[in-house]
This record gives C-alpha cells, structure tokens and sequence, in this order.
C-alpha cells in the first residue's frame, strides 16, 4: 500500500476509482463526433427549410405578378389584346403594361411572358360558339415556368 499526498492509505481498488472518474480520450471523441454530427443535420434542415420558403414565396409572387398582367391585358380594348402576344418581361425587369411603373424589388425573382389566340369557344351543350381571345400570362424564374394562368376574351358583339 501507498500513501497519497494527504496521507491517506490509497489502495488499488481507490486507484482503479480515480482512474474511472474522468472521460478517457476516445469516450471524448465519441462524444465529439455525435455531437458533430447533430449539429451538422441540424444545419441541413434548416438549411432546407429555407429553401422551400424562398420557393413558396416565388410561388406566391408568380401567381401575383402573373395575375396582375392578366387583369391588365383584360382591362385593353380587344383590338390591342393582340399586340401584345409574345410580350416577354424578363426576370427582374417587370413594369406596368405602359412600361412607367416598375414593379417592386420583392419581385426580382420572377418574370413573365404573354401568349394572346384567338380562337372559338364552344359554350357545351348549347351549340354556339363564341369568338374571342385566349390570353395565357406566365411567370417564371431562371430554372421553370412557376405561375399560367388563362383568361378567354369573347370579340365585342358587332
């Protein structure tokens, strides 16, 4: 048997304790890596998490910058709906139909273009078909088409 530093008798079995009392090395590391590796799939999932948001609201402002346009388009006289086919308002760069007001900053995510048909609507069952206008507005951002949305514009009566 050995004394400690204070005098006391240390035998084996108090050594084999105070040798247990502490984390070793690779309990240390084991520790260190589980909590890496909590950290690191807490990130992704946030880090995905925003991602969808920031698609959601590309979503969002498509179906709103695309449904503005249409309204637009629809308030026209007919006769110039068509001047408008092929109208392409490239990302970030979209106005008024007069061109005067830009649209805001939240939308420089997002363009659209205009397709204008004309073509005969047939009403189903009643056997009368209408003349008119298709409109088709779309928005989209670099990678895909977000937002199409349609309105048919029957021709005036004459």
């Amino acid at each position: 048997m050995q004394r400690t530093r204070f005098g006391q008798l240390d035998t084996t079995d108090n050594r084999a304790r105070r040798r247990r009392g502490g984390f070793t090395l690779l309990e240390s590391l084991i520790a260190l890596v589980i909590l890496t590796a909590t950290v690191l799939a807490v990130g992704s999932a946030i880090s995905a998490s925003n991602q969808q948001s920031i698609e959601g609201q590309k979503q969002i402002l498509a179906a709103m910058a695309a449904d503005d346009l249409l309204a637009e388009l629809c308030a026209l006289p007919y006769a110039e709906l068509d001047t408008h086919n092929g109208l392409d308002q490239a990302i970030g760069e979209m106005t008024t139909l007069d061109g005067l007001t830009p649209y805001p900053d939240t939308y420089w995510l997002v363009g659209r273009t205009v397709s204008v048909v004309e073509t005969d609507m047939d009403t189903g069952g009643l056997g009368v078909k209408v003349r008119g206008m298709l409109v088709t507005v779309s928005a989209y951002d670099e990678n895909r088409t977000l937002s199409t949305i349609q309105a048919f514009v029957p021709e005036p009566a004459s």
